[in-house]
């Protein structure tokens, strides 16, 4: 199920971004917090782009060149948490470990999307430094715009279902919020449920929205088989 509803938030916000006619994204100055690669060894990189790689995980890589380029004591074959209940067969690189990485195989067993979640994570979008704790302040700006999100409460709360045409439209991230910035209330109906939110909505900054899981396609959506 998580699977499914996974692919369907990317295609999606893919389509959302496609068809919402939105200009491009703002021309304000914007300086890449994070390159990637530069001096690093390919095992030690940390730095992903969509559909191109995840640190040195690379399109049509075979899940043994990857064993062999992090090592075998860094990888674990297991069934990955698909939310309500279900797995997923998939890989995981660094278990039990800062960078710890899930990694999804498509149809042809090959990797095609990885998602982490640890709050100590080091990986990191090279184009715009996004990681898991950026704010909702960091994600608008990262992304050029304002974007839309679903409500909290339920499996698949805090997901961004529309970058609006952004630096970020391929990635798909969940957010979280902080129960201490509640007080002694909870959170407002409009913010309950699967329903959008805009990010621009008056109050939200007071809620410490943060980054609680990224998922990243290894490889072409249209590509995965």
């Amino acid at each position: 199920m998580y699977k499914g509803l996974c692919y369907l938030a990317v295609g999606l916000l893919l389509a959302a971004c496609m068809e919402s006619g939105d200009p491009p994204a703002s021309d304000q100055p914007f300086a890449p917090i994070f390159q990637g690669r530069s001096n690093l060894p390919v095992e030690s990189d940390r730095s992903f782009v969509p559909g191109e790689r995840i640190g040195g995980i690379t399109p049509g890589m075979p899940m043994s060149r990857v064993e062999n380029l992090y090592g075998s004591d860094n990888l674990e074959s297991r069934d990955l948490p698909a939310g309500e209940g279900t797995t997923i067969p998939g890989y995981v690189l660094f278990p039990g470990q800062y960078d710890e990485l899930y990694i999804e195989l498509g149809e042809d067993k090959q990797p095609a999307r990885a998602r982490f979640t640890n709050p100590r994570s080091n990986w990191t979008h090279a184009t715009t430094g996004l990681i898991i704790g950026s704010t909702l302040e960091d994600l608008r700006r990262m992304n050029g715009r304002g974007f839309v999100f679903r409500g909290f409460g339920w499996d698949y709360g805090g997901t961004v279902s529309d970058w609006r045409g952004g630096r970020l439209k391929n990635i798909l991230v969940r957010l979280t919020y902080t129960p201490e910035r509640l007080g002694p209330g909870t959170l407002p109906d409009s913010l309950v449920g699967d329903v959008p939110i805009d990010s621009d909505t008056p109050g939200l900054d007071e809620l410490g929205l943060r980054v609680r899981e990224i998922s990243v396609p290894i490889r072409p959506e249209e590509e995965v088989k």
